[in-house]
């Protein structure tokens, strides 16, 4: 167990922090009686408290003494007690068996008496006149001087105090570093006090016993009021004692008990203040927190209310409802106004008419606030948020609309782009381990062919076969290249390229296609080069998946037109068809993957050939797009002009 969760060892050091702090404020106060004998100590010991004590109790005995002698040589008679009064005083004071001396001089400073044995010179003899007091002689004032014979004949109490003086004068380093180890102790104890509060052996975290669970603001109420009332009534009590030369053990006893009392009761407002920090219930646990709190609530409650019954109005009436209070207010102030001749009313009216016309500067502030934001939302940034701190009820509704709108977008977007690339990921993924098996049909395929059949049947089957694994793996190409071309994960070089030298390449290598298809193509391209930007690989399988589509879904016995027109720093390829079937099909519907015009699905194709065709030319920076016009099939490819290579510019 740690010694900071074990509670006997914290109250030990409670106790031992208080006591520190007592002892530390007795020796305090031991010196600070004692200051000037400590620090300006020139041979006399008259400073020391005990003998300033000791001589103010004496001065009492010396005067009755005097008075008794006086009365006693005025020819009075004393009483029996008086007599032995008198007689035990001179005793007492006798040179030979006291070290105080007294001297009693009129108002002209003559001797009248003295306690010395002869008649010294006054500014000679007087050692200590601090104990001045005034004796009325046949109407006239006299003074009581004492002081202490410094040779000390006699063994008597300030024969002791002396000793005890000197002895203290000596070791009062020793005593102030006693009275700076304790203090220094109190403070340790106090550190170590304060690290442990809130800790319980077998407890997690930080727990508070009921004491540190009362109201905040009453208990440090109760102990400061508590410190104050030690402060102030005790250390007034302390320096009357002082003044009034109370026995030293009476005042160190009640400077410590003075102490002890401070002392425990600002440690205990140290600990709970740590305990209460460590908790994070300094504040929450006030009763002032509290009632703010519960009105604080309250107040939320009302505006709750109010709220709701605001928003239940429409924007509308508020408007005219707040206009016609205006107009009434403004009425009433100046009828007031030219009736009773009083400022006050013009300067009320300003100072609504300020805070209507900040009102609905800010109000325009935040409907442009919202504005921009709208335009942000539908100019494609659906993340855009609207800042809705501090706005009116109103707008800040339309503001969380417009970010719930954004929020919702961006999550559809977010949606929509990760099913893409799941699809694309699927497609590429299946494409891939379809591939091996594939390629292994085919081969063995082959082999078939090659080998000897006599049955036509099987030779039949062994085509159909062919034909089948063929087509297959013509479509897991077309699988993997639209994945690829729609994700951008294709590689692109771009390049001058002559678009109609290509357009003839394509035409010459799917000739014999579009002839077996029963198709005439009708060719339109410029007699000059026509240079563009673009990857001459991607262009040309654009061009392939063009013609390879007309070969499939063309008209027999019509016509393919193929015509490229350069203008506006674009080249731009149209290729019109006949369509043999119905297109029943949007644009748009027919550009999606795995869509062909062909519904019943008996031709070769793959519905993958236009959107290939559309991702590579966006690839290459350029634009593809269909249109349908009855059976009328048109595609245009777009793609940038560009310059003549160098070396054709040379030459």
């Amino acid at each position: 167990m740690k010694l900071r969760e074990n509670f006997a060892v914290k109250a030990v050091a409670f106790v031992l922090a208080v006591a520190a702090f007592a002892g530390a404020a007795m020796l305090g106060w031991l010196l600070f009686l004692n200051g000037g004998l400590l620090w300006s100590y020139d041979g006399d010991v008259s400073d020391y408290y005990g003998i300033q004590e000791r001589m103010c109790r004496d001065e009492s005995s010396v005067a009755a003494m005097l008075y008794l002698l006086g009365a006693q040589q005025s020819g009075e008679t004393l009483s029996a007690a008086d007599a032995a009064s008198l007689e035990a005083l001179q005793v007492r004071f006798d040179p030979a068996n006291s070290n105080l001396r007294w001297r009693l001089v009129d108002q002209d400073r003559a001797v009248l008496a003295q306690g010395t044995g002869d008649n010294p010179a006054l500014a000679g003899a007087l050692r200590f006149d601090f104990y001045d007091t005034h004796w009325l002689n046949n109407g006239h004032y006299c003074g009581l001087y004492l002081w202490v014979d410094e040779d000390l004949p006699a063994a008597d109490a300030y024969f002791s105090l002396t000793y005890e003086a000197i002895r203290l004068q000596s070791t009062w380093e020793a005593v102030a570093a006693s009275a700076a180890v304790l203090l220094v102790g109190s403070l340790l104890l106090a550190v170590f006090l304060c690290a442990g509060m809130g800790h319980k052996a077998g407890v997690t975290g930080i727990h508070l016993h009921g004491f540190h669970r009362l109201p905040g603001d009453v208990v440090f109420l109760v102990l400061g009021l508590g410190l104050l009332l030690c402060g102030a009534s005790g250390v007034s009590f302390l320096f009357h004692l002082w003044t009034a030369s109370a026995p030293m053990d009476l005042m160190l006893l009640y400077a410590g008990a003075l102490a002890a009392a401070a002392g425990a009761l600002g440690l205990t407002a140290l600990t709970t203040f740590a305990a209460r920090c460590k908790a994070r219930t300094l504040f929450r646990d006030t009763l002032v927190w509290k009632l703010c709190a519960l009105l604080w609530r309250g107040v939320k409650a009302l505006g709750r209310i109010l709220r709701a019954a605001l928003s239940a109005v429409p924007l509308a009436w508020k408007t005219l409802l707040v206009c016609g209070a205006y107009g009434v207010f403004t009425l009433w102030i100046f009828t007031n106004q030219w009736r009773y001749y009083s400022g006050g009313y013009l300067l009320l009216w300003m100072a609504v008419s300020a805070a209507g016309a900040l009102y609905l500067i800010a109000w325009t502030a935040q409907w442009k606030r919202i504005r921009r934001g709208a335009h942000e939302i539908i100019g494609g940034n659906p993340y855009y948020q609207i800042d809705d701190r501090w706005m009116l009820p109103d707008l800040r509704e339309r503001a969380e609309e417009l970010n719930n709108l954004g929020h919702a977008i961006s999550a559809a977007a977010e949606r929509q782009v990760n099913s893409e690339r799941f699809k694309a990921e699927l497609i590429t993924n299946v494409s891939h381990d379809l591939k091996t098996p594939l390629t292994s049909i085919i081969n063995y395929v082959d082999l078939l062919k090659k080998r000897p059949i006599d049955d036509p049947e099987a030779k039949e089957y062994i085509d159909v076969l062919d034909r089948k694994s063929q087509r297959l793996k013509k479509l897991t190409e077309d699988l993997v290249e639209a994945s690829k071309a729609s994700t951008g994960n294709l590689a692109v070089t771009l390049a001058p390229l002559d678009f109609g030298q290509l357009i003839d390449q394509a035409l010459a290598e799917c000739g014999e296609r579009l002839e077996g298809s029963g198709l005439t193509v009708v060719r339109s391209v410029p007699e000059t080069p026509v240079w563009v930007m673009a990857d001459g690989r991607h262009l040309w399988r654009v061009l392939d998946n063009l013609l390879t589509n007309c070969a499939k879904y063309a008209l027999e016995g019509t016509r393919v037109y193929l015509d490229l027109r350069v203008g506006n720093g674009w080249a731009e390829l149209w290729v019109k068809n006949i369509s043999r079937d119905p297109l029943d099909v949007s644009p748009e519907r027919l550009m999606e993957r795995f869509v062909r015009g062909d519904e019943s699905r008996t031709n070769q194709g793959s519905g993958l050939g236009l959107s290939i065709a559309q991702s590579l030319t966006e690839l290459q920076k350029g634009h593809f797009s269909i249109d349908i016009d009855g059976d009328l099939f048109k595609a245009v490819v777009a793609l940038p002009l560009a310059e003549p290579p160098s070396a054709l510019r040379t030459a």
